[in-house]
């Protein structure tokens, strides 16, 4: 790993970050999975993975710590896979094809989030269905945001990555 591409890694983590902390205020509507779902499309799964998996416990040391870090870091590693794998095979009409597969990001990453209840009490079914509907606010913010960023940092990394030599290609 270069210099260089843990510099990129980190400015993206530090901006998933940021974008977790300035809408926290705001019930499951964070750029994040976004972040990360861009990420995974555009430089591969493994540097998605990196981006979930730091962002997750940088963000969630100042948000607060728990048994649902993990599951957090391991819905957000399965979205940053699915989405790099998606990526590497899908060239083309990415912002219309994976704007809906954002929006379902966000029930995935509840899903796997909510996992942690059914492991640890017998109720985990009544907690899922009760947070359907930020798991449906954390869908819907995922497709803004996938909306509002996904051309920006394709054109980002497509300028940077192609002038400077950051170990990291554009898929």
């Amino acid at each position: 790993m270069t210099t260089r591409r843990i510099s990129l890694l980190s400015l993206l983590i530090a901006l998933s970050v940021v974008g977790r902390m300035a809408f926290q205020f705001v019930p499951n509507i964070q750029p994040m999975t976004a972040i990360i779902l861009i990420t995974s499309i555009l430089i591969g799964p493994v540097n998605g993975m990196i981006v979930a998996v730091l962002g997750c416990f940088l963000s969630n040391l100042l948000l607060g710590m728990g048994t649902w870090t993990i599951w957090q870091m391991l819905a957000w590693g399965i979205l940053a896979l699915i989405s790099g794998l998606l990526g590497k095979y899908v060239k083309s009409n990415r912002l219309i094809i994976f704007t809906p597969i954002s929006v379902l990001a966000g029930y995935l990453f509840g899903f796997v989030v909510s996992l942690n209840m059914f492991v640890l009490t017998d109720h985990g079914f009544a907690y899922y269905l009760a947070g359907l509907p930020f798991d449906t606010a954390h869908a819907i913010g995922n497709g803004i945001f996938f909306l509002l960023l996904y051309p920006v940092m394709r054109k980002t990394f497509e300028y940077y990555l192609k002038k400077k030599d950051y170990g990291v290609t554009m898929q």
